[in-house]
């Protein structure tokens, strides 16, 4: 039952992911041996050695060797982890906290952010702004999706931050 608990409080606290979703495993891997491929090819095409080296060879393989490893690095940007932001809602504390993932699974908190302190909430279709009596943002976070927003929504409500 505790864990029932548990699992129903971790589930109500966490309102948005965001910076979209991770591609799939597939396309992770696939672009991470591509991007290095491509860096391969890149330094590999000055190893080679050429019949002739005139300045107009030289600048063709300047050119393609400047594409190949830029767009080699490119791809391994998408096998990478990004940091992903969430916001929580801590009903012990009264605080909205905005965590940052980590690799490994780990969190860490970025903000936290009383309840007294909120003057306004804007919730838009594309990001969540919570703003200080001033009206000056504290926190901007993108939304991920309709019902995300939805979801943000219903979450303030719960927490009497947004009015019914």
């Amino acid at each position: 039952m505790v864990a029932l608990t548990s699992f129903a409080e971790d589930t109500r606290s966490c309102v948005t992911r965001v910076e979209g979703k991770r591609p799939s495993l597939s396309v992770r891997a696939s672009s991470a041996v591509f991007g290095f491929a491509f860096i391969l090819a890149g330094v590999g095409l000055w190893l080679m050695p050429g019949l002739d080296l005139t300045p107009m060879i030289l600048l063709a393989k300047m050119g393609v060797s400047i594409l190949l490893v830029t767009g080699g690095v490119g791809m391994t940007q998408i096998a990478t982890d990004k940091p992903r932001k969430e916001l929580h809602f801590d009903e012990r504390n009264e605080q909205l906290l905005v965590y940052e993932g980590l690799p490994r699974g780990r969190k860490h908190v970025l903000q936290a952010i009383n309840y007294e302190d909120i003057g306004r909430v804007d919730v838009s279709a594309s990001a969540l702004v919570v703003k200080d009596e001033a009206g000056e943002a504290m926190v901007t976070l993108p939304i991920d999706g309709n019902h995300a927003r939805l979801d943000a929504i219903a979450q303030l409500r719960s927490q009497s931050i947004l009015p019914s």
